[in-house]
Parts: structure tokens; sequence; C-alpha cells
């Protein structure tokens, strides 16, 4: 997770693995180790040499030990499932939920009917969480490190606000522990249930937040443009402005005809994430996948930057060859 800096559902709480590390230990590739196993908050002397580490993909060197922070156990906790009309609606939630809860809004996850429907039909055992269909739905979740009746209180002013507003078109909030674990189950089943679809081009993105609605909109002309009748499988941790944008073959295609379109398919969706000023890999890293769009792409002297890292720390190019750059 450091070696990939990995973020997740609770990004928008806690931070991704670079914002939880506070030291590391690394054997770097000549075999000598680099200890920097401190505890500080604050630490200005000299360069930040941990962070080089944190998401290089095992490039500069092997992480071996790490001192994380840790966060209190939440004293109450609240999740809710909600259908919208739009991701604009989505955002006015947003915003709306960041308003009244503030640091207490822990997850805000944004869920497209096409993958919630592919859930329902696809993932054994799964409860509708809500009557009706909707466009769109947001999994919601306040945490409150005082108690579990201000949690409850804040999770509901915000939907009552949300309804009242208009903003919101249906709701629920979870009746138990088990239940809300049920709506977190129904999230995690998301990409399991895109399988039996078919081949998938996935694409792991990030754009600010506020231009979410905007990138969606856009994007989907794009993928129609390269395969018509693709179907866009849009879901994703929308309080940090991170999408799993995947792009299921059309309905009765052929699987490997549509797999050759996967270039052309990054290329146009990856496109209308640098026109809003996005990045093509928000949480799962560059590997060997993405090296030769990030070497093209990305401005060349911060190619060349990190190719003298690369090549100060590891001249033999021996650790994790052919990544990143």
């Amino acid at each position: 997770n450091l070696s990939s800096n990995a973020g997740g559902t609770g990004v928008l709480a806690y931070g991704n693995a670079r914002e939880l590390c506070l030291g590391v230990e690394v054997v770097l590739p000549t075999g000598e180790v680099f200890d920097d196993l401190r505890k500080l908050k604050k630490d200005n002397t000299g360069y930040d040499l941990k962070n080089l580490f944190i998401g290089a993909e095992g490039t500069l060197g092997v992480i071996t030990a790490a001192v994380l922070k840790l966060f209190p156990k939440p004293k109450g906790r609240e999740v809710a499932f909600a259908g919208l009309s739009s991701p604009e609606a989505a955002l006015s939630l947003f915003s709306l939920a960041m308003d009244r809860a503030g640091a207490a809004l822990t997850a805000f996850e944004l869920i497209g009917q096409r993958p919630y429907d592919f859930t329902l039909l696809h993932a054994p055992g799964v409860v509708r969480p809500l009557s009706g269909d909707w466009p769109w739905f947001v999994l919601m979740q306040i945490s409150s490190g005082r108690s579990a009746e201000d949690a409850r209180a804040l999770i509901e002013e915000v939907l009552s606000a949300g309804l009242e507003q208009e903003i919101v078109g249906d709701a629920v909030i979870a009746a138990s522990i088990a239940q809300g674990d049920a709506f977190w189950n129904f999230r995690e089943l998301l990409p399991e249930a895109q399988k039996p679809e078919g081949a998938s081009i996935k694409h792991d993105i990030s754009v600010p937040v506020a231009a979410i609605p905007q990138f969606i909109e856009k994007a989907a002309g794009a993928v129609q443009s390269v395969s018509p009748g693709a179907r866009e499988v849009c879901f994703g941790h929308m309080g940090d402005g991170n999408l799993h944008y995947n792009i299921s073959r059309p309905v009765g295609g052929d699987d490997e005809a549509f797999l050759r379109l996967y270039h052309a398919m990054n290329k146009a969706v990856h496109d209308v994430v640098r026109s809003l000023h996005g990045s093509i890999s928000a949480e799962h890293g560059i590997g060997q996948l993405k090296r030769d769009e990030l070497i093209a792409t990305a401005p060349p002297m911060a190619i060349e930057l990190m190719r003298r890292v690369k090549t100060a720390f590891d001249p033999a190019g021996i650790m994790n060859p052919g990544k990143v750059i």
C-alpha cells in the first residue's frame, strides 16, 4: 500500500497512504538500510526522503517497516444510501454534507445506475438498498467522535436538508450496524458484478471534485465516439475526486474485438481527464500499463526529474525494472 500510495473509500476522512505515514525503513538497491522510523508530525530538516519511496512502486527501494498514524474509533457511525437525479445533484449533496457535517463526513461514494443494476443482477444475496430506481446513488457515512446520537443527528440533518432542497430524491439511513455493513458490502461488490457483462476497459482517474459532473458528461461522449453502444460503468470516491470509470463492451459484442480498442478508449477518456487538469492514475499507480502514456503526456521536466531520482538511487536499474518510467 505504501509503495503504491494506495487510497480507497477512507481518503476523504483520513488521507491516502502518504498522509498516513510518519516514517519508513527502506532497503536500498545497494543493500544499505535507510532508517527513518520517526514519529514526528513536523520535521523540516532537509528533503522529505520518505515520500520519495511512498508511491515509487518499489523502483527506488523496498519498504520494510513503517510508522503509521492511528485514529480513535468513532463513538457513532451512521450510513445512508440516497437516490439522486444527476451527478450535479450528488455534488450539491456533497457540498451540503461538508457544510453541515464537516470532518464528520467520512465517506461519500458515487454510484451510477448501471453498476447498481449489475450488482443487483449478478451479486448473490444482495438486498436492494432503495425501493425505487434512480439514475445515480450516493453511499454516505457520518462518523462522530462524540456519540452515536451526534452521528445520527448529523446524518438526519444532511438528508432532511437534501430532501427539502430537492437535491435528494429518496434516502434510507441504516437501521442497524448489520444494514450499514450491507450497504458497504453492496458498494464493494460493484467491480465483481461487472465481470459477467463481458470485456471491460478500466480507468482509475481523478479530477477536481467540482469537475466530476463535467467529466462524466464529456467522457460519455468520448466513449461512444470510440465504441458506439459501449456501456459506461461509473462509480467511485466522489469525496476526493477519484472515479473508477470502467467501460463494458456493447451488449452482444465480441470481447476480443472490444479489447483491441483499449488504447483508443484510454486516449479518449484520458484526454477528457487532462482537459480538466486531472490524473490518469488516482490510486492504482503506473506500473507497466500506463508507463508509456505517462512518459508521453507528463511535462518533460517532470519525467526528466523522475529519471534523475531513479538514476541516483538505482543506477543499475535493478529495482522493479520497467515500471513507472
